[in-house]
Parts: C-alpha cells; sequence; structure tokens
C-alpha cells in the first residue's frame, strides 16, 4: 500500500483560512500553517508553487462554501438571483478577515464555470444570452463590494432601517449585519428591475 500524505491541498487551504480567520492577513505565514499541520514550511512547496497559490485555494475553498439555491420557479429568476448573492455575501461575511483575500485572489477558472452555470440557468428561464453575463458580474462585483463594506465596517452613507427588536440597544453595531443586507437586497432588487434586457424590440 502507498503510504498516504502527510498533507494535502484541501488541508493546507483550510489550516491558511482558519488562520486568516483567528488572526488576519497579519497572521498569515507559511510558517504557521506547517505547525498547524504538523509539517516543516518547504513541504508546502510540494503542493503550491508559491504563497499567492494558497491563497488561491483560500479564496476557492470560502466560494465552495456557499449553499447552492434550488432553481427558480417560473418567472422568479430575479428573486432567485438575489438568494444566490445573498447567500454568497453571508458566507463571505463568516470569514471576514478573509474577504480581501477572496476579492484579491478569486480563481478565474472557478468564476468562469459558475458563471457558465448560471448563465445556462438564467438563458433557460428566457434571459437574453447577451446579457446574462453581464447581469451576473454586475451582480457578482455587487456583492463582494458589499461584504467588502461591511467586513471592513465601512459605513453606508444612507440611512439603515433601525430594526424594532434593538431599542435600547447600541443598534448600530447589534444590527449593522442585517441592516447591511437589508440595504444589499434592495439595492440588488432596485438594479434587476431597472436593467434593460433588450428583448423588447
Amino acid at each position: 500500500m502507498g503510504r498516504k500524505p502527510a498533507i494535502t491541498r484541501g488541508a493546507v487551504a483550510s489550516a491558511a483560512l482558519e488562520i486568516i480567520d483567528r488572526d488576519g492577513m497579519a497572521g498569515f505565514s507559511l510558517e504557521r500553517i506547517a505547525t498547524a499541520l504538523h509539517v516543516r514550511a518547504p513541504s508546502l512547496y510540494n503542493h503550491f508553487a508559491d504563497k499567492s497559490e494558497i491563497l488561491t485555494a483560500v479564496a476557492r475553498a470560502v466560494v465552495l462554501e456557499t449553499p447552492r439555491v434550488p432553481d427558480p420557479a417560473p418567472g422568479q429568476w430575479r428573486e432567485w438571483l438575489v438568494s444566490e448573492c445573498v447567500e454568497f455575501r453571508n458566507t463571505l461575511l463568516r470569514h471576514p478577515n478573509a474577504v480581501p483575500t477572496v476579492f484579491a485572489y478569486f480563481p478565474e477558472s472557478l468564476l468562469y464555470k459558475l458563471y457558465g452555470r448560471d448563465s445556462r440557468l438564467l438563458a433557460a428561464h428566457g434571459v437574453p444570452s447577451a446579457r446574462a453575463l453581464f447581469l451576473l458580474e454586475a451582480t457578482h462585483r455587487m456583492t463582494v463590494g458589499s461584504a467588502v463594506c461591511t467586513a471592513t465596517g465601512r459605513p453606508a452613507l444612507v440611512e439603515l432601517p433601525r430594526p424594532d427588536s434593538t431599542e435600547g440597544k447600541d443598534w448600530r453595531s447589534a444590527a449593522a449585519t442585517d441592516a447591511d443586507e437589508s440595504l444589499f437586497v434592495e439595492m440588488l432588487r432596485a438594479f434587476l428591475d431597472g436593467v434593460d434586457l433588450g428583448d423588447k424590440h
């Protein structure tokens, strides 16, 4: 029987993400990953060419953590797309320290795969193929941008709704994520309702 590898690409990505989640990028290093996996740092180069390739694997792991939203009912593709974006944003915000890393190292091959899958779904629901990629790119950018703002504490410049359940509390900190999500959903819906699908001629 062959000897089982001491480490795998998945294990390295998981260890790196755990370090970033806990200590941010300031705590990220090959030495700390190796320590977490009980190996020597140079052995990581048997699996990854360099640090940026590890960060790409971290970004991929976060993206693939996103739950898949069931296919929409007829005429409900807009709400489906909103739900997809909310799920991805929620996944990103489970790893706030990693959000800038996902933004910077999002693997293009995975993005093309996801765009291809979702373009086919939108086409099946009557969205012209010439507009499907535009919709996906625009909502993807909105999603990542919203997550970056929330994860880094950048406040919205519009009044956020104040949930009734926060009476007497520091509602800005206690409900900031919920309020930001409500604003995000409202922006998505406004965009999708106003977009010209180019199929009315």
